[in-house]
């Protein structure tokens, strides 16, 4: 049976709008139009997510258009493949091989991955990295990083300076008045108490442990 071009499943978290990745953005663009309009006022007021794989950013922003005219709420934080069972596993193993992306991201970039992600780079405003588990950054964070998707409270996210358009960790978003504005060191954001703070990594380790927090 062929793959539908755009289908909706629904999650204790909001709706994940899932994309066929082997079919024309144009056609997907106008199914999904379709498809709003067929269900007009049925998922007013929802918060939602885009899915695919293939998409750009400015992709994302188009379809993020079509559904707010329908009255649907884009929300970052949902996440989408995680299982329950594979974000504990995922908690459970220390030490586990992150995803390294070489270079730094600019505006309309975007990254998405279950474990861990390493960005060499800064990450620029309009950038957006979504991680089941922790996030490091070498280089300034000014984007918008949400680190530990899918609940994990123990992701922790790790930068040379936080400048984010939004941070958050678990569904938990930092107030940007908690953000430190300067340091020499690296600072790294973590959850205690239902709330994001930061630490100097000067206090927890050296710079090249910084750069040898995950193996692979």
């Amino acid at each position: 049976m062929p793959r539908e071009l755009v289908s909706i499943k629904g999650t204790r978290e909001g709706l994940v709008i899932l994309l066929d990745p082997n079919r024309e953005f144009e056609d997907i663009k106008l199914h999904l139009k379709r498809k709003m309009e067929s269900s007009r006022g049925f998922f007013r007021g929802a918060r939602f997510t885009v899915y695919g794989q293939t998409i750009t950013g400015y992709q994302r922003t188009e379809l993020e258009n079509i559904c707010r005219q329908y009255g649907l709420i884009p929300s970052p934080d949902i996440s989408w493949p995680f299982e329950k069972k594979f974000e504990q596993e995922k908690a459970a193993s220390p030490g586990e091989p992150a995803r390294l992306v070489q270079c730094a991201l600019r505006s309309g970039q975007e990254i998405r991955h279950r474990g861990s992600v390493v960005i060499a780079g800064n990450v620029h405003p309009g950038a957006q990295v979504i991680a089941g588990g922790s996030v490091i950054i070498m280089g300034n964070c000014r984007g918008t990083v949400h680190a530990g998707a899918g609940g994990n409270n123990t992701a922790t996210i790790t930068a040379l300076k936080f400048q984010p358009i939004r941070l958050s960790i678990a569904g938990v978003t930092a107030d940007p008045a908690t953000i430190p504005q300067s340091s020499l060191f690296p600072l790294t954001a973590r959850l205690e108490k239902g709330r994001i703070i930061f630490d100097s990594y000067r206090s927890k380790a050296t710079l090249p442990d910084f750069l040898n927090l995950f193996p692979g």
